[in-house]
């Protein structure tokens, strides 16, 4: 066979089936054709999802300017930050400043200003020292909100990583769970058989006035000593065992400080203009608006609520350094919205007060309220609850809560060393400080201030150290002869 026949024979092969199937179906035309019913698309009619309970607008807006919400985006978070704009809106129209945590800093020095933490979908696991950090922004009345979904781990290969480990991680000290499932209902709810409906409801104000609440697909939250808000029904199942009761979508601490949720597409975009998820993302926004944070030296330097009055006591004059610091302090306290001025006379509200230890009238009442003695002979100054300190190179922090605002008082020995102690203050670092409630002693370190004279100096304010000085030994006379 020659090319040519060998070319021909392949495309007959090629075409042979082709023409047999042609011709089966037209030889025997009673073959069997399935008989496919198709939908009538002119009467079907697709379920509408539920309706909010009650109109958006009935929602009172409490103003809360100046106030700020940390969003964490520095553990590997499974969503986009758009994603949540409603939820950030809702702040947004409470005067309230969103920002983005990267994890480009310490996370203790933003818990000090924040008045919510919101952590999504996290899967890198919280070191000890962030645990620490936000058990003590918690336990200070700061709010934390916790957001997990099953939807949002990462499969690699037969291994998953959900987000419940690292958020049952930081949770563990609440008694607040996630489960390892999600919840489903097959006979009521939103169209999917994750899509489950909450009609039953903890008391708390997060849930006042909701009617029913749709979660998209959310593990089930164990509240432990704390309150349960959304309810699952008799009906709503879990994917580990197949079996109800007692599950819950979303819980409080039992201090009011902490909320879980096991969805957050709830307040995504376009879930949640659902039944009243909306109403729902708004409570949120008032819950996280709503910490009781009680001013304190632990919070240094974010200490105000408002706009601050510095104010010079005695004769203290202010230097260019000082200018330096007090206009770094400036760009420190414009991160909580807050406006630092210079002024002659105290605010009625917030003040910042610095001087040296002299005897002015003013600096003497505030050594008598707080009991703070100056030694005679100025070498020792003694204060309650710490007791007596070498008065050379050490600078007192004295703070004062008050019903229409804050006081700080900064005193030094020295006016070089006031403005070290300012140097600190804006660095937010109180590396050197004894700190006692609301009162502090600080080894300011400048100007040969260590008795025993082994170091050159030591000085904070701008992190640098000497090293240090040991004189050569003096060699020994040789005896002659």
């Amino acid at each position: 066979m020659n090319k040519t026949n060998r070319i021909i024979s392949a495309i007959a092969l090629l075409l042979l089936p082709i023409a047999m199937r042609l011709a089966w179906t037209n030889v025997f035309p009673f073959t069997y054709q399935p008989n496919v019913t198709t939908p009538n698309f002119e009467q079907a009619t697709v379920p509408e999802p539920p309706t909010a309970s009650a109109p958006l607008a009935a929602v009172e807006s409490r103003l809360s300017s100046g106030q700020v919400v940390l969003v964490d985006y520095a553990h590997s978070n499974q969503f986009y930050v758009n994603e949540i704009e409603p939820f950030t809106r809702a702040l947004t129209s409470r005067g309230a400043t969103t920002e983005i945590y990267m994890g480009e800093d310490s996370l203790e020095h933003h818990l000090k200003y924040a008045s919510a933490y919101v952590i999504i979908s996290p899967l890198r696991l919280f070191s000890q020292q962030e645990i620490r950090s936000i058990e003590r922004f918690v336990a200070d009345g700061g709010r934390l909100l916790v957001f997990t979904d099953p939807t949002r781990g990462i499969a690699f290969f037969e291994f998953s990583f959900p987000d419940i480990d690292s958020a049952n991680l930081l949770l563990s000290s609440t008694g607040i769970a996630f489960s390892g499932d999600y919840l489903y209902n097959l006979t009521e709810n939103e169209g999917n058989f994750r899509n489950v409906k909450f009609s039953e409801f903890g008391e708390h104000p997060l849930t006042e006035d909701l009617g029913m609440v749709v979660l998209y697909g959310t593990h089930a939250v164990s509240a432990g000593n704390g309150t349960a808000l959304l309810k699952a029904s008799a009906k709503t199942v879990s994917s580990l065992t197949d079996q109800g009761g007692s599950l819950a979508g979303m819980a409080l601490s039992a201090d009011g400080n902490v909320l879980a949720s096991g969805d957050f597409t709830f307040m995504t975009t376009p879930f949640f203009t659902v039944a009243d998820n909306a109403l729902l993302v708004e409570r949120m926004a008032e819950f996280s608006l709503g910490s009781q944070r009680q001013p304190s030296l632990a919070n240094f330097p974010y200490i105000f609520k408002g706009d601050v009055t510095l104010v010079p006591l005695g004769t203290t004059q202010l230097t260019s350094d000082m200018l330096y610091r007090i206009s770094a302090m400036q760009s420190v306290f414009k991160l909580g919205n807050i406006n630092l001025s210079i002024g002659a006379e105290r605010s009625k509200t917030n003040n910042l007060l610095i001087g040296t230890y002299e005897e002015d009238e003013a600096i003497l009442a505030i050594l008598k309220k707080y009991e703070i003695e100056i030694g005679d002979s100025r070498e020792f100054v003694t204060m309650p609850g710490i007791g007596k300190i070498g008065l050379l190179g050490t600078g007192a922090m004295l703070f004062e809560a008050g019903p229409n605002g804050n006081t700080l008082i900064l005193l030094a020995d020295t006016s070089e060393n006031l403005d070290t102690l300012l140097a600190m203050f804006y660095q937010g670092d109180l590396f050197g400080c004894v700190i006692q409630g609301n009162m502090g002693i600080c080894s300011l370190g400048s100007g040969g201030s260590f008795a025993d004279g082994e170091y050159d100096d030591y000085y904070y304010g701008d992190y640098y150290e000497e090293d240090y000085i040991e004189e050569e030994p003096t060699p020994e006379a040789t005896p002659s002869g």
